[in-house]
């Protein structure tokens, strides 16, 4: 992603930020590092310090750590929540903070940045809040503008970044450029020809919405809670994912929903901690939206030949260190000869490619060649009874799509199995 540091700078000199950290290092440090694009900045040693600054004053962004004395994040975070639910909150956390996700996602607080900080990630982070801070400004002082759907209306709101589209009695009334590219369409007109319902673009999986017309759509978002107001769709082979957020146009029976791109967020639950691959569950659901296009699906498997041996001999740990070392090279590979293919973690010494492509058995004998790399084997192994033969073992194998997924889940372990 490319960032506009200027515009960022511009952004953040108009933003407030409440920074809440307990170690003195990272504290000052970290303020430093904000401060090259935010002016007010205040900081708080403790959740209870942070939530008595916060009810002193507005903030646009509170950045907080989680594990802190006297009263931790979380517990802050609920107490701000709890006066105004619509507050940006930024949390740094660190891996062993993992537990603690599925309690921020319920208080919705959907933007994190792992310690030690990546400073690229951290600004580019820093980018989206503001620049989502600006187009919720920006979308204030449009909404009376594109109730009237306007040619100054139209317009404005076609500078705008996150796709706009104005539903009337549940037909697309109105809809600007970077909705029309959401949709992959030219022009409004097409639009409204070929795309009458919305929810044709959504792929159907648990946990997101999933609509047949747009009023079945209006009444999800009407009943759901926000949190819940999550899509998927498929575009150029990848999954995104979109927040929808909707408003109820006064005394009309209009809608003016906005779509942002969530993906990397929410990806950052779809990987695995150790290897960083895509973990089980977001393969699965990558394959259930593929199995819908394809009679039958080909995919590739990988693991290593005995390596249980390395968690007898060694320890999990250095069984975990060669998982992560072989993921990484098979990650290379695929990156070098199907950069567009998927690349997923399914459980411990197993891996799978989803090639996207006919031609991929180059990338099938590149996975052979790799030479698996497991530390300290001394003598008294040669001796031993345990086989040491730690090699690359890669099949290509075609799956039934007509199965379901927990059939196609169980064919695929199996094939694991044998290899």
């Amino acid at each position: 992603m490319e960032i506009n540091v200027v515009k960022l700078k511009e952004y953040g000199k108009h933003c407030s930020v409440l920074y809440v950290e307990d170690d003195e290092i990272i504290r000052d440090q970290t303020k430093d590092f904000i401060g090259r694009f935010f002016t007010d900045i205040v900081t708080a040693v403790d959740g209870k310090e942070g939530l008595d600054k916060y009810i002193s004053r507005d903030f646009d962004i509170v950045i907080t750590d989680i594990n802190m004395p006297n009263m931790n994040g979380i517990e802050m975070i609920r107490a701000i929540k709890e006066r105004n639910d619509e507050q940006i909150v930024l949390v740094t956390s660190a891996h062993n903070d993992s537990e603690y996700l599925i309690e921020l996602v319920n208080l919705e607080v959907m933007r994190f940045v792992l310690k030690p900080f990546n400073n690229k990630q951290f600004i580019i982070m820093l980018y989206k809040i503001v620049e989502e801070l600006n187009q919720k400004m920006e979308h204030k002082k449009l909404q009376h503008q594109v109730v009237t759907i306007s040619k100054k209306a139209q317009m404005i709101v076609d500078h705008i970044d996150v796709g706009i589209v104005l539903l009337t009695d549940n037909v697309i009334s109105m809809a600007n450029q970077a909705f029309l590219k959401f949709c992959g369409f030219d022009s409004f007109e097409t639009l409204q020809l070929e795309l009458p319902e919305i929810g044709v673009l959504f792929e159907e999986a648990n946990g997101y919405i999933s609509a047949s017309s747009n009023a079945s759509l209006i009444e999800q978002l009407n009943t759901l809670d926000k949190s819940q107001h999550i899509i998927k769709i498929v575009q150029d082979n990848k999954t995104k994912k979109y927040q929808i957020n909707s408003t109820k146009i006064e005394d009309e029976e209009s809608y003016i929903l906005s779509f942002s791109d969530v993906t990397l967020m929410h990806n950052q639950f779809n990987l695995d901690p150790n290897t960083k691959l895509n973990n089980k569950r977001f393969t699965f659901e990558k394959i259930d939206v593929l199995k819908q296009n394809s009679a039958m699906l080909d995919i590739i498997i990988i693991r290593i030949k005995n390596y249980n041996n390395i968690t007898q001999w060694y320890g999990k740990d250095d069984a975990v260190a060669t998982e992560i070392d072989f993921a990484q090279t098979i990650e290379a590979i695929q990156t070098l000869k199907m950069e567009n293919s998927f690349l997923g973690h399914i459980g411990e010494n197993k891996f799978l490619i989803l090639p996207f492509e006919e031609n991929f058995q180059e990338l099938v004998e590149s996975l052979k060649s790799i030479q698996v790399n497991a530390t300290n084997l001394n003598k008294e192994h040669l001796d031993s009874d345990v086989d040491f033969n730690l090699s690359t073992r890669v099949r290509a194998i075609k799956v039934d799509t007509s199965s379901s997924i927990n059939q196609m889940e169980v064919e695929i372990f199996n094939e694991f199995d044998t290899l």
